[in-house]
């Protein structure tokens, strides 16, 4: 049987891009054309189509109608040169409606569809929760799927946000001199610390943004910023992925770095987080997962007195640009210390930021608590955080802190 193409079934739209989002429209069924018969080869796709993008690392489908058979399913696979991105099956068993996909990275795509086929391929992807809260379960008589377009860039919160206050984010020595967290297994403990920190993807309205946070106490908490995270919905719409980082320090070219969107995709937790209480005059949202990524991952405590002291040292762990996940302990000037700090609750420093570095802990070196939650500047630098102790006793007075989550 021939292959059904994408040219002979569907009348494309012309593709536009709209900020992040290109305007695309594919798929087979319905009014796209005659539902296809399974192929006749094992193996081969009713239906396939391809989508390049080099402008982005990843893409997030966005389909406006899905409606297949149970034993049938949509497979994505990358078609980049030595790409390790696992296929992705979206099967009629699980999906329904109109839905973003999970994010796929790659930036050549091949979307088929196999129909009345045995499953021989395994989901790889722990993403459905992150999908149900964009998805609605629409009824439609008729059998097939619909793509109008698709995600490849994420936009910074505050390009989101409105009103956000303070949000820039400055490389203070005009050069990023975070490295990928591996690079830090010399510190063992600073590493260690480290793996308490995800890497947040989130779905505002279909407009996708990336922050940072880390867990906060022994009860599956976590803390990022307010810009981020404003409300149950929101909360959730976002995937929280751990361990998202190189799978080692890269030494020579052609070893692996992560300085892409989503880039080197680790755990994602595959529940859907319970907002518990925010404050955007502190830059703080806190969330809870549940305890098993405390058992993963540890967690980390705030410094509730004396909080952030000037001059010393401390170290980021961020998902800066929402790449794979780093750590920085410098300056332009050597080693990292809070600067100073101000009548108003804030910690300032010189350490390298990006956008979405927003929600990232400022630890101290010495004692390896959080003196400061990162989110910003106004303009340039210095960067800053707000103070631990602020946080530690806003968190009390709203009996909202966790168990453990103070030291």
């Amino acid at each position: 049987m021939q292959l059904w193409s994408a040219a002979s079934l569907v009348a494309l739209l012309a593709t536009t891009v709209l900020g992040d989002f290109t305007a695309t429209t594919f798929g087979v069924g319905c009014d796209l054309g005659d539902y296809p018969a399974p192929a006749k080869s094992c193996g081969t796709p009713s239906y396939a189509y391809t989508i390049q993008d080099n402008t982005g690392s990843f893409v997030i489908l966005r389909f406006r109608n899905f409606n297949l058979a149970p034993t049938d399913y949509v497979l994505l696979r990358s078609l980049d040169v030595n790409s390790t991105t696992p296929k992705l099956k979206l099967s009629g068993r699980k999906y329904h409606g109109r839905f973003d996909a999970p994010p796929f990275s790659a930036t050549g795509v091949a979307v088929e569809l196999y129909t009345h086929a045995s499953s021989i391929w395994t989901n790889t992807t722990a993403a459905l929760a992150f999908d149900a809260a964009s998805s609605t379960d629409t009824t439609t008589t008729c059998q097939g799927f619909q793509v109008e377009g698709y995600i490849s860039a994420l936009l910074p919160p505050s390009s989101i946000t409105p009103n956000n206050n303070g949000t820039n984010e400055t490389a203070c020595g005009g050069l990023d001199r975070s490295i990928e967290s591996p690079c830090y297994k010399y510190s063992p403990v600073m590493y260690y610390r480290s793996k308490a920190v995800a890497r947040l993807l989130v779905n505002k309205g279909g407009v996708y943004t990336g922050c940072t946070g880390w867990l906060l106490g022994s009860e599956g908490h976590l803390l990022t910023n307010s810009d981020c995270i404003a409300n149950q919905a929101e909360a959730a719409a976002t995937r929280f992925e751990f361990m998202a980082e190189a799978p080692a320090c890269p030494s020579k070219m052609g070893d692996i770095v992560c300085n892409k969107q989503l880039a080197c995709r680790g755990y994602v937790w595959p529940g859907t987080a319970r907002f518990v209480t925010s404050n955007p005059d502190l830059h703080y949202t806190l969330v809870q997962l549940d305890k098993s990524v405390v058992a993963a991952y540890s967690y980390l405590k705030l410094r509730a007195t004396p909080g952030p002291v000037a001059t010393e040292a401390i170290y980021i762990v961020q998902h800066q640009q929402a790449w794979g996940k780093r750590i920085s302990d410098k300056t332009i000037q050597g080693k990292a210390v809070i600067e100073y700090t101000t009548a108003t609750g804030d910690a300032a420093y010189l350490l390298d930021t990006q956008p979405m570095s927003g929600g990232a802990p400022i630890l101290s070196a010495n004692d390896h608590t959080v003196v400061a939650l990162h989110y910003g500047n106004t303009k340039a630098c210095p960067n800053f955080g707000v103070m631990s102790n602020r946080l530690a006793s806003d968190l009390v007075a709203r009996n909202a802190m966790p168990a453990n989550g103070a030291a």
